[in-house]
Protein backbone atom coordinates (compact mmCIF):
# COMPACT_ATOMS: atom_id res chain seq x y z
CA UNK A 1 0.00 0.00 0.00
CA UNK A 2 2.97 2.56 0.60
CA UNK A 3 4.31 1.83 -2.85
CA UNK A 4 0.56 2.91 -4.28
CA UNK A 5 0.42 5.73 -2.06
CA UNK A 6 3.67 6.68 -2.85
CA UNK A 7 2.84 6.51 -6.75
CA UNK A 8 -0.10 8.01 -6.24
CA UNK A 9 0.95 11.39 -4.93
CA UNK A 10 4.06 11.74 -7.28
CA UNK A 11 2.03 11.71 -10.07
CA UNK A 12 -0.47 14.06 -8.91
CA UNK A 13 1.69 16.85 -9.36
CA UNK A 14 2.83 16.57 -13.71
CA UNK A 15 -1.09 15.70 -13.76
CA UNK A 16 -1.93 18.45 -12.12
CA UNK A 17 -0.48 20.70 -14.56
CA UNK A 18 -3.16 19.49 -17.67
CA UNK A 19 -5.01 21.83 -19.07
CA UNK A 20 -4.67 24.89 -17.06
CA UNK A 21 -5.54 28.55 -17.48
CA UNK A 22 -2.41 30.38 -18.97
CA UNK A 23 0.03 31.99 -17.33
CA UNK A 24 -0.90 36.02 -15.97
CA UNK A 25 2.48 38.12 -16.25
CA UNK A 26 0.90 40.95 -14.20
CA UNK A 27 1.50 38.96 -11.29
CA UNK A 28 4.93 38.58 -12.28
CA UNK A 29 7.81 41.15 -11.10
CA UNK A 30 9.40 43.47 -13.94
CA UNK A 31 12.71 42.54 -12.74
CA UNK A 32 12.28 38.86 -12.79
CA UNK A 33 14.58 36.71 -14.25
CA UNK A 34 13.28 33.66 -13.70
CA UNK A 35 9.66 32.23 -13.02
CA UNK A 36 7.38 29.50 -12.46
CA UNK A 37 3.31 29.14 -13.16
CA UNK A 38 1.31 26.05 -12.21
CA UNK A 39 -2.32 25.67 -12.28
CA UNK A 40 -4.18 23.28 -10.35
CA UNK A 41 -7.69 24.16 -10.65
CA UNK A 42 -7.86 21.81 -13.53
CA UNK A 43 -6.62 18.24 -12.15
CA UNK A 44 -10.08 17.73 -11.01
CA UNK A 45 -11.39 18.04 -14.56
CA UNK A 46 -9.04 16.05 -16.20
CA UNK A 47 -8.90 12.27 -17.21
CA UNK A 48 -6.09 11.50 -14.99
CA UNK A 49 -6.92 13.94 -12.17
CA UNK A 50 -10.07 12.61 -11.74
CA UNK A 51 -8.30 8.98 -11.66
CA UNK A 52 -5.75 9.56 -9.27
CA UNK A 53 -8.66 12.27 -6.77
CA UNK A 54 -10.52 9.03 -6.89
CA UNK A 55 -7.99 6.35 -6.45
CA UNK A 56 -6.57 8.13 -3.14
CA UNK A 57 -10.24 8.46 -1.73
CA UNK A 58 -10.33 4.44 -1.85
CA UNK A 59 -6.87 3.97 0.22
CA UNK A 60 -7.33 5.05 3.70
CA UNK A 61 -3.34 5.13 4.31
CA UNK A 62 -4.19 7.85 1.86
CA UNK A 63 -6.77 10.30 3.17
CA UNK A 64 -5.56 9.49 6.78
CA UNK A 65 -2.44 11.26 5.93
CA UNK A 66 -4.52 14.31 3.69
CA UNK A 67 -6.29 14.89 6.94
CA UNK A 68 -3.76 14.67 8.71
CA UNK A 69 -1.93 17.54 7.03
CA UNK A 70 -5.16 19.90 6.60
CA UNK A 71 -5.64 19.58 10.45
CA UNK A 72 -1.99 20.05 11.51
CA UNK A 73 -1.21 22.08 8.89
CA UNK A 74 -4.11 23.93 6.94
CA UNK A 75 -2.85 22.61 3.76
CA UNK A 76 -6.01 21.59 1.51
CA UNK A 77 -4.41 19.34 -1.14
CA UNK A 78 -7.59 19.75 -3.23
CA UNK A 79 -8.40 23.45 -2.53
CA UNK A 80 -5.34 24.38 -4.36
CA UNK A 81 -6.01 27.03 -7.23
CA UNK A 82 -2.72 27.95 -8.91
CA UNK A 83 0.52 29.48 -7.78
CA UNK A 84 2.85 31.97 -9.33
CA UNK A 85 6.41 32.85 -8.26
CA UNK A 86 8.92 34.67 -9.35
CA UNK A 87 12.45 36.44 -8.86
CA UNK A 88 15.40 38.48 -10.19
CA UNK A 89 17.57 35.15 -9.32
CA UNK A 90 18.91 36.26 -6.08
CA UNK A 91 19.34 33.10 -4.11
CA UNK A 92 16.00 32.54 -1.90
CA UNK A 93 14.62 35.47 -2.62
CA UNK A 94 11.39 35.69 -4.91
CA UNK A 95 7.61 36.75 -4.55
CA UNK A 96 4.86 33.89 -4.31
CA UNK A 97 1.34 34.22 -5.15
CA UNK A 98 -1.00 31.53 -4.51
CA UNK A 99 -5.14 31.66 -4.43
CA UNK A 100 -6.54 28.84 -2.11
CA UNK A 101 -5.02 25.49 0.13
CA UNK A 102 -4.42 27.13 2.45
CA UNK A 103 -6.16 27.48 5.74
CA UNK A 104 -4.62 31.26 7.46
CA UNK A 105 -5.03 30.68 10.79
CA UNK A 106 -3.58 27.41 10.56
CA UNK A 107 -0.55 28.58 8.52
CA UNK A 108 -0.22 31.27 11.29
CA UNK A 109 -0.77 28.78 13.95
CA UNK A 110 1.76 26.07 12.39
CA UNK A 111 4.13 29.01 12.21
CA UNK A 112 3.62 30.10 15.82
CA UNK A 113 4.85 27.10 17.28
CA UNK A 114 8.11 26.64 15.83
CA UNK A 115 9.34 30.71 16.94
CA UNK A 116 7.68 34.20 17.11
CA UNK A 117 6.41 35.69 14.34
CA UNK A 118 6.32 39.67 14.06
CA UNK A 119 3.72 41.74 12.96
CA UNK A 120 3.62 44.65 10.34
CA UNK A 121 1.14 46.61 8.29
CA UNK A 122 1.25 47.48 5.12
CA UNK A 123 -1.72 49.33 4.37
CA UNK A 124 -4.36 47.49 5.58
CA UNK A 125 -2.88 43.89 5.19
CA UNK A 126 -0.75 42.65 8.24
CA UNK A 127 2.08 40.74 7.42
CA UNK A 128 3.56 37.76 9.09
CA UNK A 129 6.91 37.76 9.11
CA UNK A 130 10.20 35.80 11.38
CA UNK A 131 14.22 35.92 10.93
CA UNK A 132 14.38 32.39 12.58
CA UNK A 133 15.82 29.53 11.36
CA UNK A 134 18.12 29.24 7.76
CA UNK A 135 15.83 31.04 5.90
CA UNK A 136 13.31 34.19 6.97
CA UNK A 137 9.61 33.95 5.25
CA UNK A 138 7.51 37.01 5.56
CA UNK A 139 3.52 36.21 4.62
CA UNK A 140 -0.01 37.75 4.47
CA UNK A 141 -3.88 36.88 4.00
CA UNK A 142 -5.42 38.84 1.39
CA UNK A 143 -8.89 38.29 0.25
CA UNK A 144 -10.45 35.17 -1.50
CA UNK A 145 -7.96 32.81 0.07
CA UNK A 146 -4.73 34.88 -2.06
CA UNK A 147 -1.61 34.11 0.28
CA UNK A 148 1.28 36.41 -0.70
CA UNK A 149 5.02 35.39 0.63
CA UNK A 150 8.57 36.29 0.10
CA UNK A 151 11.90 36.08 1.99
CA UNK A 152 11.15 39.92 3.95
CA UNK A 153 8.33 42.32 3.95
CA UNK A 154 9.77 44.29 1.29
CA UNK A 155 8.89 40.86 -0.97
CA UNK A 156 5.41 40.65 -0.05
CA UNK A 157 4.71 44.28 -0.08
CA UNK A 158 5.72 44.15 -3.80
CA UNK A 159 3.92 41.37 -4.09
CA UNK A 160 0.30 42.28 -2.86
CA UNK A 161 0.61 45.10 -5.45
CA UNK A 162 1.33 42.52 -7.79
CA UNK A 163 -1.74 40.80 -6.55
CA UNK A 164 -3.70 43.54 -6.78
CA UNK A 165 -2.56 44.43 -10.34
CA UNK A 166 -1.49 47.54 -8.91
CA UNK A 167 2.15 47.14 -9.60
CA UNK A 168 4.67 47.49 -12.86
CA UNK A 169 4.69 43.76 -13.57
CA UNK A 170 7.02 41.27 -16.33
CA UNK A 171 6.71 42.43 -20.03
CA UNK A 172 7.97 39.08 -21.25
CA UNK A 173 10.20 37.24 -22.98
CA UNK A 174 10.67 35.89 -26.39
CA UNK A 175 10.88 32.67 -25.80
CA UNK A 176 7.67 32.43 -23.42
CA UNK A 177 5.59 33.14 -26.36
CA UNK A 178 7.37 31.00 -28.55
CA UNK A 179 6.86 28.37 -25.71
CA UNK A 180 3.13 28.87 -25.47
CA UNK A 181 2.37 28.36 -28.96
CA UNK A 182 3.83 25.09 -28.58
CA UNK A 183 1.76 23.50 -26.25
CA UNK A 184 -2.18 23.92 -25.94
CA UNK A 185 -3.44 25.25 -23.17
CA UNK A 186 0.39 24.72 -20.99
CA UNK A 187 -0.40 24.01 -16.89
CA UNK A 188 3.21 24.33 -16.20
CA UNK A 189 5.53 27.30 -17.35
CA UNK A 190 9.02 27.69 -16.19
CA UNK A 191 11.30 30.49 -17.74
CA UNK A 192 14.88 31.29 -16.58
CA UNK A 193 17.15 34.43 -17.76
CA UNK A 194 20.23 32.44 -16.77
CA UNK A 195 22.51 35.64 -17.96
CA UNK A 196 20.25 38.11 -16.11
CA UNK A 197 20.69 35.81 -13.36
CA UNK A 198 24.46 35.28 -12.97
CA UNK A 199 24.47 39.08 -12.10
CA UNK A 200 23.12 38.79 -8.85
CA UNK A 201 24.78 34.93 -8.06
CA UNK A 202 28.10 33.83 -7.19
CA UNK A 203 28.11 30.89 -9.32
CA UNK A 204 29.95 27.30 -8.96
CA UNK A 205 31.58 26.02 -11.95
CA UNK A 206 29.19 23.69 -12.94
CA UNK A 207 26.29 26.48 -12.88
CA UNK A 208 28.99 28.78 -14.71
CA UNK A 209 29.43 26.01 -17.31
CA UNK A 210 25.91 26.00 -18.43
CA UNK A 211 25.51 29.88 -18.22
CA UNK A 212 28.17 30.27 -20.29
CA UNK A 213 26.65 28.71 -22.97
CA UNK A 214 23.12 28.80 -21.99
CA UNK A 215 21.87 32.65 -22.20
CA UNK A 216 18.05 31.96 -21.37
CA UNK A 217 15.71 28.84 -20.78
CA UNK A 218 12.20 27.68 -20.84
CA UNK A 219 10.14 24.13 -20.24
CA UNK A 220 5.51 23.83 -20.41
CA UNK A 221 3.86 21.09 -19.80
CA UNK A 222 0.49 20.53 -21.66
CA UNK A 223 -1.94 17.83 -22.62
CA UNK A 224 -2.23 17.49 -26.24
CA UNK A 225 -3.61 14.37 -28.43
CA UNK A 226 -4.09 12.06 -25.61
CA UNK A 227 -0.44 12.72 -24.21
CA UNK A 228 1.43 14.41 -22.05
CA UNK A 229 3.62 16.93 -24.43
CA UNK A 230 7.08 18.70 -22.46
CA UNK A 231 8.24 20.99 -24.21
CA UNK A 232 11.57 22.89 -23.65
CA UNK A 233 13.39 25.75 -25.83
CA UNK A 234 17.14 26.93 -24.98
CA UNK A 235 18.72 29.91 -26.50
CA UNK A 236 22.46 29.74 -26.35
CA UNK A 237 25.06 32.04 -26.33
CA UNK A 238 25.80 31.37 -30.27
CA UNK A 239 25.33 28.85 -33.19
CA UNK A 240 29.13 26.96 -32.21
CA UNK A 241 27.82 26.83 -28.65
CA UNK A 242 24.45 25.61 -29.90
CA UNK A 243 25.62 22.75 -32.12
CA UNK A 244 27.80 21.72 -29.09
CA UNK A 245 25.08 21.68 -26.55
CA UNK A 246 22.63 19.80 -29.20
CA UNK A 247 24.95 17.08 -29.34
CA UNK A 248 24.97 16.79 -25.08
CA UNK A 249 21.42 17.08 -25.04
CA UNK A 250 21.13 14.20 -28.18
CA UNK A 251 23.44 12.14 -25.98
CA UNK A 252 21.44 12.11 -22.90
CA UNK A 253 18.31 10.88 -25.02
CA UNK A 254 20.43 8.18 -26.76
CA UNK A 255 21.16 7.00 -22.94
CA UNK A 256 17.34 7.33 -22.06
CA UNK A 257 16.47 5.33 -25.56
CA UNK A 258 18.72 2.56 -24.54
CA UNK A 259 16.94 2.01 -21.18
CA UNK A 260 13.61 1.86 -23.24
CA UNK A 261 14.63 -1.23 -25.25
CA UNK A 262 15.33 -2.69 -21.59
CA UNK A 263 12.22 -1.46 -19.62
CA UNK A 264 8.80 -2.35 -20.48
CA UNK A 265 6.78 0.24 -18.59
CA UNK A 266 9.18 3.02 -19.85
CA UNK A 267 9.04 1.74 -23.34
CA UNK A 268 4.80 2.16 -22.78
CA UNK A 269 4.97 5.63 -21.30
CA UNK A 270 7.71 7.28 -23.42
CA UNK A 271 6.20 7.97 -26.49
CA UNK A 272 8.71 9.79 -28.01
CA UNK A 273 11.25 12.68 -28.21
CA UNK A 274 12.81 14.67 -30.46
CA UNK A 275 15.27 17.35 -31.03
CA UNK A 276 15.75 20.15 -33.28
CA UNK A 277 18.06 23.12 -33.78
CA UNK A 278 17.15 26.77 -35.61
CA UNK A 279 20.44 28.44 -35.43
CA UNK A 280 21.18 29.63 -31.40
CA UNK A 281 17.96 28.18 -29.98
CA UNK A 282 17.53 24.22 -29.16
CA UNK A 283 14.03 22.45 -29.05
CA UNK A 284 13.52 19.82 -27.27
CA UNK A 285 10.13 17.50 -27.33
CA UNK A 286 8.83 14.64 -25.26
CA UNK A 287 5.70 13.11 -25.34
CA UNK A 288 4.19 10.67 -22.30
CA UNK A 289 1.10 8.35 -23.14
CA UNK A 290 -1.94 9.23 -20.80
CA UNK A 291 -3.46 5.74 -21.45
CA UNK A 292 -0.04 4.00 -20.66
CA UNK A 293 0.20 5.57 -17.07
CA UNK A 294 -3.59 5.25 -16.09
CA UNK A 295 -2.94 1.35 -16.87
CA UNK A 296 -0.07 1.28 -14.93
CA UNK A 297 -1.82 3.33 -12.05
CA UNK A 298 -4.91 0.87 -12.44
CA UNK A 299 -2.38 -1.72 -11.86
CA UNK A 300 -0.97 -0.54 -8.28
CA UNK A 301 -4.42 0.38 -7.63
CA UNK A 302 -5.56 -3.10 -7.98
CA UNK A 303 -2.59 -4.51 -5.62
CA UNK A 304 -3.58 -2.12 -2.86
CA UNK A 305 -7.51 -3.29 -2.54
Amino acid sequence: MNKTLITLLGACLPFALLDAKPLDLTKVSKDANWLMHMDFDAMRKSEIGSFIQSSMEKIPEAVDRMDDVKSRYGIDLNGFSYLTMSGNGERDKGIAIMKGGLDSDKMIEFAESKGSLEESLIGKQTVYSSSKGKRPMAFTVMKKGVVVGGPDSDYVSEGILLAKGKAPSYEGHDLLKMISGRVTKPGFIMFANLAGAADDNKLDHRAKFMVDKVKAGAMAIGDQGGAIRITAVMETTGEETSSQVESMIRGGLAMVDLRKAEDKRLASVLNGHSVKREGNLIWIEVELSIEAILEHLEKEMRKSV
